[in-house]
């Protein structure tokens, strides 16, 4: 009874040491879910249960002499394979492989169970677009409308390694029917009003690169989608003021309104479709260049493309032929971000009650975007040879 009661306490020992070791991860293993702290606690016992069995049986008779035998009995008994090479010949080491079996039995499968629910669950959670993105540099593209498919097509055409978020309210079949045919992208999905910062949370919009707010019609309802614009992209910049936003509004006149809420880009629903109605009727060719610009199914579209240092301080000619030359493209401009804006700049009387908004929505927020960060980017098409190339600039070209 001595030698037991010895033997027993080594046991104790050691998976206090056990213990010991892994109280660093314990205030983690707290935020877990329960299924985790079973599993840890499943694994210590495991362990504890090898070390005991090599402590009892190494000097019982049997065949379990080294710790390494130990552990092969471990992992044999909780697979209930049963070779039967290596056993226990002690009663101490029969309690604990008692003990074993019966843990073995019952609780593994229930934890392959559980498993299984859980990944079944997050997988419908997913489909439906209720899931946490765990996205990161990533690009989301909030609201829907009939655009969103040359949108994708051009971010396909590219090639880019972000991922894509798509924000919106349309109905889950359309949407798993546009998630299916990207599916070489593998955008996901959050289902939610883009305007909800809770929403924005699932679809991670604090690591996300860029986002593009959309002229939204997943309701088959315009009305209004320009103060959705306002809105989303007011909860945007509030959640992470250094993401790129894209945002495409109905009206012109709205225009001035995203900008004060801190887009860094305006596009107007149709704005060029007149320009180009008119030179299809007079200049055909005209029209023919710029859907294969636009287009990136063509060989040759417009692109910004950066600057090589040592052509800073130089003149626009010769970064001329430089992109002739090296890159086979035609430098056509420049693209620059040269005017810095404060609230007193675009806080105007024209739109008091607007500005008034937005000034009050970012002051609840404790934000100061508008007077530290927000810059306006500007072209510069075609600017003369003698022109000199500022360290802010990026080069505008047509190019393959």
């Amino acid at each position: 009874m001595i030698r037991l009661a010895e033997r027993l306490l080594k046991i104790v020992k050691a998976v206090l040491g056990i213990l010991k070791s892994s109280v660093k991860f314990i205030p983690r293993l707290i935020k877990q879910s329960f299924t985790l702290k079973l599993v840890i606690i499943l694994f210590l016992i495991f362990i504890g249960c090898a070390i005991g069995i090599f402590f009892i049986e190494r000097d019982a008779g049997g065949k379990i002499v080294t710790l390494g035998d130990a552990f092969w009995w471990l992992i044999v008994t909780v697979a209930t394979v049963g070779y039967g090479d290596f056993y226990p010949v002690s009663a101490a080491g029969r309690v604990i492989a008692t003990l074993l079996i019966v843990i073995a039995i019952g609780i593994i499968p229930f934890l392959a169970a559980h498993g299984s629910s859980y990944l079944v669950a997050r997988r419908s959670r997913e489909e439906r677009g209720l899931e946490k993105i765990r996205a990161k540099n990533h690009t989301i593209i909030c609201g829907w409308n009939e655009h969103i498919d040359k949108i994708l097509d051009g971010i396909a055409a590219k090639g880019g390694q972000a991922e894509v978020v798509l924000v919106n309210l349309l109905a889950a079949d359309k949407m798993n029917e546009l998630l299916l045919r990207y599916k070489a992208i593998k955008p996901k999905y959050v289902h939610g009003d883009f305007t909800s910062e809770a929403i924005l949370e699932l679809a991670n919009i604090r690591q996300a690169d860029v986002v593009m707010i959309l002229t939204d019609t997943a309701q088959g309802d315009e009305r209004g989608a320009d103060e959705r614009a306002i809105l989303g992209t007011l909860a945007v910049k509030s959640l992470n003021a250094k993401a790129k936003v894209c945002v495409e509004v109905l009206d012109g006149k709205s225009s001035p309104h995203v900008r004060r809420a801190g887009a860094n880009e305006v596009v107007v629903h149709g704005e060029y479709d007149p320009y180009l109605l008119a030179n299809a009727a007079l200049a055909e060719g005209v029209v023919l260049a710029v859907r294969q610009l636009l287009s990136y199914k063509e060989g040759n579209t417009i692109q910004q493309r950066a600057i090589p240092g040592e052509y800073v301080g130089k003149k626009f000619g010769e970064l001329t032929g430089y992109f002739r030359d090296k890159q086979n493209a035609i430098l056509i401009g420049l693209c620059c971000v040269s005017k810095r804006l404060g609230v007193e700049d675009v806080l105007s009387g024209d739109y008091s009650m607007i500005d008034e908004f937005i000034d009050r929505k970012f002051r609840e927020a404790g934000k100061e975007y508008l007077s530290s960060q927000f810059e306006i980017p500007q072209a510069n098409i075609n600017p003369g040879d003698e022109y000199i190339i500022k360290g802010n600039e990026a080069a505008i070209v047509i190019g393959k």
